[in-house]
């Protein structure tokens, strides 16, 4: 199986590798290589992060968006976090963060992670009671040693389906229509519900229902300490994140509690949120730090590609798009606005189904394409209802010519909130920084890092998420290797997706990024990007291949314009 496996991978890489042209660029008298490290000489703010676990969008897309806003971040030493199923070392990292605050601004922690060791680990609750108090004295103790330090805090409640493991697997599917059905009976006390719980109840083990309902207890109870800590100034910010979902369940039950919990306390409505999502919550506060420090608020103008588009209710969500949408604006101090003249940006949302048709997608591709040749800044959500790339626009607008690369956002990976979240901060924190100073070297550092995390997310949410990683899970199906436990065949598969991913890279650059110069009004006058060649460095993160870490290097020239 193994040298079947190495063969199959060989030709991958051969063909792979015909299929990539060096780029030889010869540069005129009115044209520089621009060489950029993306780093600021001096950075505006400096703040440590306390991820929820160690994947690429809770560590590296906060990073890069940092890069964007000139912060600079701290992150814990890799071998504190968690790896996959092996919890972080909390008790350590604890320690890390009473010591790296000394040096900060700001602070934005995932209390999951000091308390249970990452996100994993959270949803079988594996942190203790002892961990529970140890996380809260300590936000006490810094708060009393670092006044001047703005401390964020953000908390995960409780997924909908409960926790893998080997016992409560066979438990899943009972257990989440358990969770849906105790909510409906609370909600509408329909005999005929009343009745299917009773017998449901019978079909699964007390334990497994005792540990369920603990599990939201106590985090429950977490939460509103949380929110505690933020009522007498330990917490300068807050967000309360909710996991995977649906319109009914006890996770909604929990959400409704802490929202009212909340509303007793009206002077932490513009601290304390609670919002749908986890991946993309401490990115979004490092959007409300920015925006804070700015003392400014942005306007947007939300547009739809469908009619009813709004009102969807996407997989994983309990509400419809447009309330997850109104969530991540107010989180990163933005308002939505009715008038195009008034407004920052367009937030363009796209949603894909089954019942999307091709006119549809070429006409919303048009749309985007007419608004980007007006000279409208664009952040685009890209949704699939089925995770399918055929249901997307960003394919659609590439047959269409549109030039992708001065879309000020994108995003379209993993659950609506996930992707909504990430356009809306990418977007807001990069017309920030348009804002904050219009010196050439300045815009052109600002400009080659929010490049390079676009061309991130298009190579991730598309080509990888929609792509690549159904090529390589198929063919690791047929070698009858586990796509979410790699083992021994890591390095082979990592190998696999890497050359696939370089490929597509090349294919993104040549296909349109080339094709579609930037045009930079700095004080110096205006000057024309270039894009002449794209690097991807690429891994799979974890011993699975649901998610990939990325890092492009945009290689660019600046013109003068009219040259």
């Amino acid at each position: 199986m193994g040298k079947r496996f190495i063969g199959y991978l060989l030709c991958i890489i051969i063909a792979v590798t015909l299929s990539v042209t060096v780029i030889a660029t010869t540069v005129s008298s009115h044209s520089q290589t621009l060489v950029v490290t993306g780093q600021p000489v001096r950075a505006r703010l400096t703040v440590v992060l306390v991820p929820l676990d160690s994947r690429p969008p809770c560590t590296q897309f906060v990073d890069q968006l940092a890069g964007i806003a000139d912060i600079r971040l701290i992150l814990p030493p890799t071998e504190l976090l968690d790896n996959y199923k092996t919890p972080a070392d909390k008790a350590a990292l604890r320690a890390w963060l009473k010591i790296a605050v000394a040096e900060a601004d700001a602070a934005i922690i995932s209390t999951d992670m000091l308390i249970h060791g990452g996100l994993l680990a959270s949803r079988s609750s594996l942190g203790t009671a002892d961990d529970v108090a140890a996380t809260f004295a300590l936000l006490e103790t810094i708060h009393k040693d670092h006044p001047e330090v703005k401390l964020y805090g953000f908390s995960i409640i409780p997924r909908l389906l409960i926790a893998d493991s080997k016992v409560s697997a066979v438990y899943q599917k009972k257990m989440l229509k358990y969770s849906v059905l105790k909510d409906e009976v609370l909600t509408f006390e329909n005999p005929a519900d009343i009745s299917q719980l009773s017998e449901l109840e019978k079909d699964i083990p007390a334990e497994v229902v005792q540990k369920y309902l603990a599990l939201n207890e106590v985090n429950m109870a977490i939460n509103q300490k949380l929110i505690d800590s933020a009522d007498t100034g330990v917490l300068s910010g807050l967000v309360l994140g909710q996991d995977d979902g649906q319109p009914f369940g006890l996770p909604n039950i929990a959400k409704d509690r802490l929202v009212s919990y909340l509303s007793q306390r009206p002077r932490l409505s513009e601290r304390v949120f609670i919002t749908r999502g986890t991946d993309e919550v401490a990115l979004t506060l490092l959007g409300h730090i920015s925006a804070r420090e700015a003392h400014r608020q942005q306007q947007v103008l939300v547009k739809y590609s469908a009619p009813d588009a709004a009102g969807v209710v996407m997989p994983f969500m309990p509400h419809s798009v447009a309330r997850t949408v109104q969530e991540k604006l107010a989180i990163v101090g933005a308002v939505e606005t009715q008038s195009p003249e008034d407004a920052d940006f367009i937030l363009y949302v796209h949603i894909g189904t089954q019942k999307t048709k091709n006119s549809m997608l070429l006409a919303a591709a048009k749309d985007v394409n007419q608004l980007l040749a007006a000279g409208e800044k664009v952040a685009l959500v890209d949704l699939s209802e089925d995770y399918y790339g055929h249901e997307t626009l960003l394919p659609y607008l590439i047959k269409e010519g549109a030039p992708v690369n001065r879309l000020i956002a994108y995003a379209g990976w993993n659950t609506t909130s996930n992707s909504i979240g990430t356009a809306v901060t990418e977007a807001v924190i990069f017309n920030q920084a348009l804002a904050e100073n219009r010196s050439l070297d300045y815009l052109l550092r600002v400009y080659k890092n929010n490049l390079e995390f676009l061309c991130a997310r298009f190579l991730d949410d598309w080509y990888f998420q929609k792509d690549v990683q159904t090529i390589v899970k198929n063919d690791l199906g047929r070698l009858n290797i586990d796509a979410n436990n790699l083992a021994g065949h890591y390095q082979q598969v990592n190998g696999f997706v890497k050359r696939l991913m370089t490929a597509r890279a090349d294919t993104l650059q040549h296909q349109t990024l080339m094709n579609h110069p930037l045009i930079i009004d700095s004080e110096q006058g205006p000057r024309q990007l270039r894009l002449v060649g794209l690097e991807l460095e690429s891994r799979l993160p974890w011993q699975r291949t649901f998610d990939i870490w990325l890092k492009p290097t945009a290689s660019l020239v600046v013109e003068d314009v009219g040259r």
